[in-house]
């Protein structure tokens, strides 16, 4: 049921629906029952809607830090991407390190985002599946402007009321293509 709290369109096509259907059955017999039943279901449609704008699933919540991540580090602001990293994260310091070596132009994560849910567990944990595109130079290694396509997958962690990654791994791109989650050598 949660893709009512994440998406508006199905709410705005059921919702359409039912109201052109209520509107046609008052045009042709004009009782007033259904046009108050029209009144009735754009209030109702207004309210979901609302709700839906309003509600901030746990999925959406990562997918806001992963798109605040990929932000900072196409402004180079390595520590605005770091804040996002638990600091119980395995190799912290190695990513800052690296990150700081090479200078981003662009970071582009690609539509393929998929986002997994695990509210059960404890703490609370997400992970998320994606493409990227970066552009990128590293001035010791003279590489500029270089394409850097990678598949890449997120571990989150949920620390009071925060995302957090706890762990990452970055693979050809295209592996998302060879497995689905589940499967082995996934």
């Amino acid at each position: 049921m949660t893709w009512l709290v994440e998406q508006s369109l199905p709410i705005l096509v059921m919702g359409g629906i039912v109201v052109i259907a209520l509107a046609v059955g008052y045009v042709k017999t004009g009782q007033r029952g259904l046009l108050a039943a029209v009144l009735a279901a754009v209030v109702i449609l207004i309210a979901l809607i609302a709700v839906e704008r309003w509600v901030v699933t746990d999925r959406e919540q990562v997918e806001e830090v992963l798109f605040e991540i990929a932000a900072a580090v196409e402004r180079n602001d390595i520590d605005g991407a770091l804040s996002h990293i638990s600091p119980r994260a395995a190799g912290v310091h190695h990513a800052s390190t690296e990150l700081r070596r090479v200078e981003f132009q662009d970071v582009d994560i690609k539509p393929n985002l998929e986002i997994e849910v695990f509210p059960e567990r404890s703490p609370p944990t997400a992970e998320a599946r994606f493409n990227v595109m970066v552009i990128l130079t590293v001035p010791e290694l003279q590489l500029h402007n270089e394409r850097y396509p990678r598949y890449v997958e997120v571990t989150f962690v949920k620390d009071g009321d925060r995302w957090l990654v706890q762990d990452y791994q970055h693979y050809n791109p295209t592996r998302g293509m060879q497995a689905s989650p589940g499967e082995a050598g996934y």
